[in-house]
């Protein structure tokens, strides 16, 4: 396979050169491997506001896949500031007198998209890999009511012992609105919790014929299951695939959804979670039995459709409880290791919405934000392939050079996937040298039709490196290729760990001393 390569523009020293020209050699054989014949690549690696000192096709442009999650990460950084912390307040619309609230409890959401079980102890955000957000995924660590559990244990303490009224979410500071988050149905709104979805887990039966068992988290009432998955003999042919059917809204805004499948006697449990198409009213639900479970009498109101937020209450002695957030660079932690797309497009919602003070149409406040930002890196606001998610290797690394001078780069940089360590890099290089040093976001994309077609599989890496002498290369690595269907994931695979040979050979030989 013959590759190009683009030399710096500058004169360096032999030793730069002899070590530059062993890196270039190093890309040779990685993208040479027989499982990337007539694949595309493209890279530049540099020092921030430096020429690169490698370059491979650097101004074609590539599909980006996640990896511009760091533009909507820079964005968020940049507009509310690492520190920034969100804030959901919980008012009452009357007297208390005896215990009694005459009145509403209403909650207002905020824009936290981390109300559920991510907080550790010392205020961190846990973010596994894998997401269970994606479908298939095992169900979140810790409570998805633990936020909620703690307002409503403020509430009481508050000494309010019986909710007159009804329970409310004050879902205004933007529209739900339904989105496709990575082509997974998702409804943005001001009110995560849990992520908006509902974990499923599926047991399938000991013996074929039974039904199997579902256990739903958080089971507060808001969607009926109905049970149509069944267990079949293991080593069969295969059988129906888990779908929701039927999926109807209630009179009260609660859901009715069928499930079918097919699942293996005596196979391990799945997980297919629900995503929640109304988030507000899910909220009044979960928040509702969290306050009976706290030994206030409390109970959602018993229609749909949004609550009418009453902002005359909303001041500090009516204010019975509130949750505030960990900071920015947490949460954004969500959306960059292991690749949340759910919170990438709630991103743009909370930016648009809280910095770009446009509640009525976020999105575009979102756009009008992120091109002053490349603006102020001195970059094209609306580049070409942008509307496609595509860029080239010279756009990332510029945009990464122009973040390497924000005070903010050191929360920045922990944020992203840790190479060897966290996220969509722990089981990428990671027993190589340069495991821990590489802070980057990692892109993977693929079009196609069916099983029986080609898949154009796209995969990308951008960030930061470490290097042992304390200084640091940005880089941005992309691969296209075309490949049967049944090879891509194996291939898209083989990418991955072959970008991390390519930033582990960069971490060894391009230092400053090169």
């Amino acid at each position: 396979m013959t590759t190009a390569l683009v030399a710096p523009a500058v004169a360096r020293p032999a030793a730069a050169t002899g070590a530059e020209d062993e890196f270039a050699a190093a890309v040779r054989d990685i993208v040479g491997r027989p499982e990337f014949a007539g694949a595309r690549w493209g890279a530049v690696i540099g020092r921030p506001g430096a020429d690169p000192v490698y370059a491979l096709r650097p101004d074609e442009l590539f599909a980006a896949g996640s990896s511009s999650k760091i533009f909507i990460a820079a964005t968020a950084y940049s507009s509310l500031g690492p520190d920034h912390r969100f804030r959901t307040p919980v008012y009452r619309t009357g007297p208390v007198e005896d215990g009694v609230l005459h009145g509403d409890l209403v909650l207002v959401a905020g824009g936290d998209l981390v109300l559920g079980g991510r907080i550790q102890p010392d205020g961190s955000v846990w973010a596994p890999e894998p997401d269970h957000t994606y479908p298939g995924r095992p169900p979140a660590p810790g409570d998805p009511l633990a936020v909620l559990r703690t307002l409503a244990a403020e509430v009481a303490a508050a000494g309010i012992t019986r909710v007159g009224g009804h329970v409310l979410v004050d879902a205004s500071l933007y529209a739900e609105t339904p989105e496709s988050a990575g082509g997974v149905a998702m409804t943005v709104s001001p009110l995560t919790l849990n992520d908006n979805v509902i974990d499923v887990t599926i047991t399938p039966g000991g013996s074929p014929g039974g039904r199997a068992r579902l256990t739903i988290s958080p089971d507060v009432g808001y969607v009926s299951i109905v049970n149509e998955v069944a267990t079949v003999a293991a080593g069969g042919p295969p059988g129906r695939p888990l779908r929701y059917t039927g999926d109807a809204e209630n009179a009260d805004g609660t859901r009715t959804v069928t499930l079918t499948g097919d699942l293996p006697a005596g196979a391990p449990d799945f997980h297919w979670n629900y995503p929640v198409p109304g988030p507000a009213r899910f909220g009044e639900l979960a928040f509702a039995r969290a306050l009976r479970e706290a030994g206030v009498e409390a109970r959602a109101r018993p229609s749909s459709g949004p609550a009418a937020p009453a902002p005359e209450h909303y001041t500090r002695p009516k204010r019975v409880a509130e949750h505030v957030s960990p900071p920015l660079s947490e949460v954004v932690k969500v959306m960059l290791k292991p690749s949340s797309n759910v919170h990438a497009t709630g991103w743009q919602y909370v930016i648009g919405a809280l910095a770009g003070h446009d509640r009525d149409d976020p999105l575009a406040g979102y756009a009008r934000l992120r091109q002053r930002l490349f603006r102020r890196a001195g970059l094209d606001t609306d580049p070409p392939g942008g509307a496609d998610n595509d860029y080239t290797p010279t756009f990332f690394v510029d945009f990464l050079s122009f973040l390497s001078r924000q005070r903010w780069l050191p929360e920045f940089r922990p944020s992203l996937a840790i190479l060897g360590r966290d996220g969509t890099l722990t089981d990428v290089s990671a027993d190589s040298p340069a495991a821990g040093h590489v802070f980057a976001k990692t892109g993977t994309s693929h079009r196609g039709g069916g099983p029986d077609t080609d898949q154009d599989l796209a995969k990308a890496l951008a960030g930061f490196i470490e290097r042992p002498g304390g200084d640091s290369l940005l880089f941005g690595v992309f691969m296209e290729h075309t490949v049967p269907a049944a090879d891509a994931t194996k291939v898209q695979q083989l990418a991955g760990q072959a970008i991390g040979d390519i930033v582990t050979a960069a971490y060894l030989l391009l230092g400053e001393e090169a």
